[in-house]
């Protein structure tokens, strides 16, 4: 017997509302993705990636973007049917996207220290001192040179 799916995406579409019309963005995609299992989003251009991508932790702009049909399930829960709070406890701790741009991701009015102790803080639970440790270990597992001295660039 196979086990269950990490994350399953059934029969999923998103659209987006504009001027009184609904654009189909992504039209009814279904993948499943197994624990230890590692998924490459492939296509062209307009094609849904991303939004397929963002769908899964709900980090579309919504109202405008809504889900017409499908589910996607992590551990047997719908994360399109839950709410805020729910979606707090995934993301970032459970389920984590390398977004195609990561630099834009950064916010340069925050420094490094700030942004990573923030979600170290927030999805772990750890006081400041721990995050910031674990901050350190960090950057030192990714190769940045001299990371204490990275910790308050921006």
């Amino acid at each position: 017997m196979s086990e269950a799916p990490l994350l399953s995406v059934r029969d999923l579409s998103v659209a987006f509302a504009q001027e009184g019309r609904q654009s189909m963005a992504v039209d009814h995609i279904s993948f499943d993705i197994a624990k230890g299992e590692t998924v490459a989003l492939v296509g062209e251009s307009g094609s849904g990636k991303s939004v397929s991508a963002l769908s899964v932790l709900k980090l579309l702009p919504y109202p405008a973007a809504s889900h017409p049909s499908g589910k996607i399930l992590f551990q047997g829960a719908d994360l399109l049917a839950a709410d805020e709070k729910a979606l707090r406890r995934v993301r970032g701790n459970k389920i984590t996207m390398i977004f195609q741009e990561p630099m834009t991701s950064l916010n340069p009015l925050h420094t490094i220290e700030q942004q990573i102790v923030e979600v170290l803080t927030l999805h772990q639970g750890l006081g400041d001192r721990q995050a910031k440790a674990r901050t350190l270990e960090l950057l030192n597992e990714v190769g940045i040179r001299e990371p204490e001295k990275r910790l308050d660039a921006y």
